[in-house]
Formats: structure tokens, sequence, C-alpha cells
């Protein structure tokens, strides 16, 4: 059992009261337009949340990356914080410390903000940086959920004198610009589908006893900024009570595909050329194999009907065969992308590699520049030029936003057998394949599949202009729409403030 039911997720709506820390439109600090910088020149850099991916970006920004450095670090874990200190003492850089990311906006000798906090805190710390006349870099995803993403996005049109780069580092890989231009040339044909794999293993985090206590180090009012203020549910041995395994629960993250398959759902959409969301979403899926605290399941397909091709997301979490290790491979891959064209397949692996094959597995071209690791660079180029190329927010916000569409549906299903599931999508090629190797798949890891149910959501319509559900079943809709992943606006001083849209210029 999950430890939030369905039926509970499906009653929490928009979190929301108290004062927003902002009134309307108005600034946070004041916007100071793009800093001068260091009397050398050098972009003064700042990085938020600093515990696992941030750890890297700290580190880059200390002693790799030219035309920048390291002035301050910041997380709401005083031994987090301790600990990243003493490693960028280690190369001889002593950053200031903050706990509270607001204190760290008011210096005005900060130039850019890194934000790799959790996946909640996203889209209002890159709001309040802009706010504050800072450039963002904001790792993936973007959101969430759909709407404080679109507000991030408005805030970035709003506040033009900053920058705002999101962390899909594949937006740098000149390989798959190689391939993309490949497969536009028309040498394979049209694309047919494109596949997201997240084949990744994922270990039960364990069961625990209900409430656990947060430790003493972590401002847990900050960390959990807009979500509700609940105590955790899990404490597994590997990560405690809060860090990482947070990606496995709604109020915070949304399982595998907003965790590592954004970077896969990104490079497939950018393949298909579509500019924003799909006319529908369905999921299926479950959380299989194991019974523990994680709420988010580790086995999903999510089908997305674009206008070019269809869009199909698969991630796995359990291993190729039970006692295995080894995951899964689909046309040769695990963790990347394949493109079926008419007459071949792209494959795109999570190195940012890409291979062309005929429909008989013959290679006809290889893409391997490798310059995925250039994205943090690239953020450094664009605050000096004040313009982003690689890794444009509001592409990241439609691939995120794909994300938890997925999701929604998923958490709008009902649980299902496989021989139902089976008969419903028969009509459907593509789906129909998804469904025959996920039951290998379960097959394998010592699933019965004739007596384990399967959460089936419903085929959920969207009008993509204005990012909401629509259709004919009000109370489907209604409840898609009230649905967490597709608008929360926060809590009390953590509130997400609304930013009107910005009408588009004419071209």
């Amino acid at each position: 059992m999950k430890n939030w039911t369905r039926k509970e997720f499906l009653k929490t709506s928009v979190v929301g009261g108290g004062a927003a820390l902002l009134a309307g439109n108005t600034r946070l600090y004041g916007q100071a337009g793009p800093a001068k910088g260091s009397a050398n020149g050098d972009i003064r850099v700042a990085v938020v949340g600093i515990n696992a991916q941030g750890k890297g970006h700290m580190l880059d920004y200390a002693n790799k990356l030219k035309g920048a450095r390291l002035v301050a670090i910041c997380d709401c874990d005083s031994d987090v914080l301790a600990k990243r200190l003493a490693d960028c003492e280690k190369v001889g850089v002593k950053p200031e410390t903050y706990v509270d990311y607001r204190k760290l906006l008011e210096k005005k000798d900060i130039d850019a903000i890194v934000i790799a906090s959790p996946n909640h805190q996203h889209s209002l710390q890159t709001i309040w940086g802009l706010q504050a006349g800072k450039d963002v870099y904001v790792e993936k995803p973007l959101s969430h959920n759909v709407w404080e993403g679109r507000q991030a996005v408005e805030a970035a049109k709003k506040y033009t004198k900053n920058i705002v780069q999101a962390g899909t580092q594949n937006r740098s890989s000149e390989d798959i610009y190689d391939a993309i231009a490949y497969v536009k040339s028309g040498k394979v044909g049209k694309i047919k589908w494109a596949r997201g794999l997240c084949y990744k293993p994922r270990e039960s985090i364990g069961k625990s006893t209900g409430a656990q206590t947060v430790p003493a180090s972590i401002d847990y009012d900050l960390w959990s900024g807009p979500a509700p203020l609940t105590p955790p549910r899990r404490n597994s041995p590997k990560n405690g009570t809060v860090h990482y395994d947070w990606h496995w629960f709604w109020n915070y993250g949304g399982g595998d595909i907003t965790n590592q398959g954004i970077h896969q759902m990104d490079v497939a959409r950018w393949f298909l050329g579509e500019p924003g969301l799909p006319a529908s979403v369905m999921s299926f899926g479950g959380r299989f194999g194991y019974i523990d605290d994680a709420e988010t399941p580790n086995t999903l397909v999510s089908v997305f009907n674009y206008a070019k091709a269809p869009l199909i997301f698969e991630v796995r979490g359990l291993p190729m065969k039970a006692g295995m290790r080894a995951m899964d491979k689909f046309k040769g891959t695990d963790v990347g992308v394949v493109v079926q064209c008419e007459g071949g397949y792209v494959t795109i692996g999570s190195n940012g590699g890409a291979v062309v094959y005929d429909n008989d597995g013959k290679v006809l071209q290889k893409f391997a520049k490798n310059t995925l690791g250039q994205h943090r660079a690239n953020f450094v180029k664009a605050v000096k030029d004040r313009k982003v190329t690689k890794g444009v927010i509001e592409e990241c916000h439609y691939s995120s936003a794909l994300c938890h569409l997925g999701n929604v549906s998923y958490l709008l299903g009902k649980e299902k057998a496989n021989s139902e599931l089976a008969e419903a999508i028969k009509a459907d090629a593509n789906t129909k394949d998804s469904f025959a190797r996920y039951v290998d798949h379960l097959k394998a890891n010592n699933v019965n599949v004739d007596t384990t149910k399967v959460m089936v959501g419903p085929l959920l319509q969207i009008d993509s202009a204005n990012e909401v559900f629509v259709g004919s079943d009000k109370t489907i809709v209604a409840a898609a729409n009230k649905c967490p992943l597709t608008k929360r606006t926060g809590r009390g001083a953590f509130t997400i403030p609304e930013i009107k849209k910005m009408a588009v210029a004419a071209s």
C-alpha cells in the first residue's frame, strides 16, 4: 500500500493560504539588472542546494569554469553546508554560506544563482532570483507542477534584464543537433514514433512506521518551501528521513519520469519538433516487486499524442530479471531515446551521443562529438552574452510539463487487471508494444501479472494553449485540473507569485 492513496491525493488540490511573500507582480528586492561582476570581470556565482547535483555545480564553479567564480553556497541543512564548505576549502575557495535562500538574494555582489535544490523549489526560487535581479541557472525539471512552471516562464519574459538557463543538458549536445538534422534531411523517412526510456535500477527504500523525525540540522520549513508542511514518512538506511528519497513522494517529486526521464523526454520532444503540449495523454503502471514507503510508480508507460507522431515514455525501476542488477534495453538503449523512422531509427544514450541505424540494425551514421559537458560553460557564456541559446526555459517547461501530465493520468487511474488493459489498448500498436514488453519484464521479476492489478489512467484531453485539461467528462476534467501536479500555488511565505502572461510579439 502507498502511504498516500489515490483517493487521498485527489482530495488534495491547491495548497495555499497565508499571505504571499509578494503582492501582485512587484519585485522582491528591486530588480537591479545584470551585475557588473567582480573586479577581474568574473561572474560571481552562488549555488543553492548542494547535497547532490549541486555539489558538482559548486566544485565546477570553485575551480574549473573559466570566467566565473564561486562566491556563495546555500543549503537549509547546516550539516550539508559545513561539509560543502570543507570541500571548497580543499580547493582553495571559501564562499559565504547561507541557510535561507532569501537572505542570499539580498546580496548585491552576487551576479548569478545556480539552483540545484529539490524539484518543488525550482520554479519559486527561479522567480525570486529574477525578481532580485540575478541571472539564473535552474536544474531540471523546471517545476513540480504545470502551472508554476508557466509562472517561471512568464517571469523570465517579464524580467528581461536577466537571463535563465535550464539544466536540460542535452540541449548542449552537438551530436543530438546533428542527429536531428540527419532525420530532417529525409534520409530515413518520416518519424513514426519517439520513445523515451528510463530503465534505471531503483531498489526498495524500506518501510517506516509513520511520521519520522527531521534531523536537527535541517530547517524543515525552508526545505518544504511551497510544499505542504508535513512530517516525512520515509527513513531509508542510505538517505534518512529527508534527503534524496523525496523523489518518490508526490509532494516534492514525480518519480523517475521527472527525475531522470525529463532529460529523455526533452530529447524525444526535440526530435519531433513539437513546440508545446500534446492533444492528449494516457498512462498505466504501478509500484511492483516490493512494498515500501514510496508513492510514485517504479513502472510507468505514458503515451502522448502529438500531431506529428506519438511520444511514448517508459520507466522501469526493476532489473532485467529478479536477482540481477543489469537493466533491460530497448534497441540497445536503457536510459535514452529511440526515434523510429520509416527507413531506420536513431538511438540517443544518456551521454548525449547518437547513432543512426537502418531497419536491419546496420549503422548508417554515428555522432560522437561528446559536448554534453559544455552545458555549465554555456551558462557562463550566456551570462556574458546576455542571451541563452542552450537550455531555453520555455523548452524545459514543456518537457517538464509532459512528465507532470503523464503522472496526472496515472494518479487519476483505476486499478484494473492486466487482461483488461490489454483489451483496451489492442487497437493502438505502439501502446500494445509497450504493454507486451512491460508484461514480459514483470514476469521476469516474478510479478504475477494474472493477479497483480495495474493502475490504468484515463485518456486526458489537453488544451495546449492554456495548459489545462478539457473534455466531456466533467468529473475527470475537474479532478485533473485540481491535481497538485497540474496546479499548486504554494503556502504562506512560499506562495508562488502569479505572473501575468506576456503577449507574444509579432514576427
